[in-house]
């Protein structure tokens, strides 16, 4: 896990901190304890908050999450003809998500029950925030004529901004690793 994600959980758990009570808190994970001979440094946690400029704010010595980078819902769709589409619609405020599945082709089987092993909502979240899905194109398109390629569409709401972006056969340079944390989060192939 990277500092940066350290602060976060941390912010995310106890809001808005000094970055004395960051640096207490971090000395008190077990893992950075096993991992570190020496205890993480106030200097450390404000170089990575400075790093990481477009994630944190501070003010009069708090740091914050800021708000167009604080995650709420996540809503993704892709599909192609004749199927199947994929819908899936992650709440990130309750930890959940839902995985809406459709297809128009008759001689594709249903399955009545299939078990599926899900991933965690937190793991997920850790992800998008390093895909960077804010600097991601509104729209992505090919140069020729696509009649029957796949669509899809991301819609992220923060809790100051919200970011959409879709496509027709053409992806953001990060569309692989993308699918592959969805993918492991619904148990099933999103792609």
């Amino acid at each position: 896990m990277n500092m940066y994600e350290i602060i976060l959980d941390i912010i995310e758990k106890s809001g808005p901190a000094s970055f004395d009570s960051i640096c207490d808190e971090m000395n008190e994970i077990s893992f950075i304890k096993n991992e570190r001979e020496k205890p993480v440094q106030i200097s450390h946690v404000k170089s990575v908050v400075s790093r990481k400029k477009d994630l944190f704010s501070v003010a009069d010595n708090i740091v914050s999450i800021r708000e167009e980078k604080e995650l709420i819902t996540l809503t993704a769709m892709i599909g192609k003809f004749p199927g199947p589409t994929y819908k899936v619609a992650v709440d990130f405020i309750h930890n959940r998500f839902y995985l809406f599945e459709w297809n128009i082709d008759k001689k594709v089987a249903v399955d009545k029950e299939k078990t599926v092993y899900i991933g965690d909502v937190e793991q997920f979240k850790k992800e998008i925030i390093r895909l960077n899905i804010w600097n991601w194109e509104r729209d992505y398109q090919p140069e020729s004529l696509v009649l029957d390629g796949t669509c899809w569409s991301v819609h992220l709401k923060t809790k100051g901004m919200v970011y959409e972006s879709e496509g027709l056969q053409a992806f953001p340079r990060d569309w692989a690793k993308f699918c592959k944390a969805i993918s492991q989060l619904i148990g099933i192939k999103f792609a």
